[in-house]
């Protein structure tokens, strides 16, 4: 009966309609127009002059290691970091002694010391000019940036690079061009021969991935919208029983905290996971209808999209119902508000699947190898919110019977005498 009751209560409110609603919106705006034409394949020698098969990011140490250590040594000489933060520009300029560890990364991967660094006043940045030719004609030529000579050193592994990035970056103060987001981003970015270009195409029409590519892509658009409207519904349910002062009357029953909790934390999750199984299912159906000559599993992909989306929607609604509960249900909504822009601000498009970041984005049908790439990083990252949802939700439930013993209402008496003694 109370399992029932929380259903109803629940698919019955408003706020319940209105996250369907942007649920659907972002599922139709979004990924449905990636259901009308199936990826076209690529025709060697189809290009106009100029135009390319598409970039692409490969995790290419023969590639990324050179481009980062040449940015590193360029920002080094003009005193100036760019960074990042929430993805707005920030222009950094470092202590000497802040310098001085830059210029120690630098030299133990090219074995450039800071002295010879600090000598060097020929640097030139890279630069558009416009040339004057010998028949009159002016055009606009390309000039590299002038930086001393070195070369990166043949015994620094992979693995060490990585860890100096990182150190880089927090010597800068986070957020910079080095950083574990943003490093494969800017400098592992190359672009597709035709080769490439075909294989790709080839790997989204296999019927074994053909499922996954496009599950990735709708996990991608359904994670935005599933890592902030959730904390509407809780919070609304909060509030609806506040208004109503249901609150007195169940803590008069008998039932206990935990059961009550629980009870209406799943009853929610299953609620708002209705949405999101008819958008699925929509685009299941789609996917066949875009490619009826191929035998497609769905199998890999239904519980692709159940890791990715499950965690966010649980954690957002065990946050939303540990703030309700010991704070207000509007400042629920102002807290995952917050976590949810910086959580969107922070992430790339794709290639920047980070172990901490609420919001896991992979905005492209292909890119599978990207994908395998930073797979432990996404798992560690959902399987850390699943555990974090099961941590707040115990603390909600201690919160919750600690208010049923009076300790909330007293706290609240004790607060009320406070201001008046205040105000007199």
């Amino acid at each position: 009966m109370l399992w029932m009751k929380e259903c109803n209560k629940t698919v019955c409110s408003i706020i319940f309609v209105l996250y369907a609603a942007a649920v659907a919106a972002m599922y139709i705006t979004q990924f449905v127009p990636e259901l009308k034409d199936a990826p076209a394949k690529p025709y060697k020698g189809a290009l106009q002059p100029g135009e390319g098969y598409g970039s692409t990011i490969k995790e290419d140490p023969a590639i990324l290691m050179p481009a980062a250590v040449e940015s590193l040594i360029r920002e080094y000489l003009e005193g100036s970091y760019r960074t990042y933060p929430l993805l707005f520009y920030k222009d950094v300029r470092l202590k000497e002694e802040d310098s001085a560890g830059i210029a120690a990364v630098i030299e133990e991967l090219t074995g450039l010391t800071k002295a010879e660094l600090d000598r060097f006043d020929a640097y030139e940045p890279e630069r558009y000019e416009a040339a004057l030719h010998e028949d009159g004609e002016q055009s606009i030529v390309y000039k590299e940036a002038q930086l001393p000579a070195y070369s990166l050193r043949a015994d620094i592994s992979y693995e060490r690079f990585r860890e100096l990035m990182t150190i880089a970056d927090e010597i800068i103060g986070g957020a910079s061009k080095y950083s574990e987001q943003f490093l494969l981003y800017n400098f592992a970015r190359v672009s597709m021969t035709y080769e490439e270009a075909l294989a790709e195409y080839e790997e989204i029409t296999d019927e074994e991935n053909i499922a996954g590519s496009y599950s990735r892509l709708y996990c991608d658009y359904m994670g935005i919208i599933l890592s902030i409207m959730p904390v509407f519904v809780c919070a609304g349910l909060w509030q609806m029983d506040k208004r109503s002062r249901m609150e007195e009357l169940i803590y008069s029953r008998k039932i206990s905290s935990l059961k009550l909790i629980i009870t209406r934390y799943l009853s929610m999750l299953l609620c708002m996971s209705i949405p999101v199984i008819l958008t699925f299912l929509h685009a299941m159906i789609c996917i066949r209808n875009l490619y009826p000559e191929k035998n497609i599993h769905f199998g890999n992909a239904i519980a692709l999209t159940m890791v990715w989306l499950i965690p966010a929607i649980m954690a957002v609604t065990g946050t939303g119902a540990l703030i309700s509960e010991l704070f207000s249900p509007l400042f629920a909504i102002f807290v995952q508000g917050a976590w949810w822009y910086i959580a969107v601000q922070s992430n790339q498009n794709a290639g920047s699947i980070t172990k901490y970041s609420l919001i896991v984005r992979h905005n492209t049908l292909g890119s599978m190898k990207l994908f395998q790439i930073q797979y432990g990083n996404f798992m560690q990252n959902r399987m850390g919110y699943l555990i974090l949802s099961m941590i707040v939700l115990l603390c909600t439930v201690i919160i919750y019977h600690w208010h049923r013993k009076g300790a909330g209402h007293a706290k609240k008496i004790l607060w009320k005498n406070t201001v008046r003694k205040s105000k007199a």
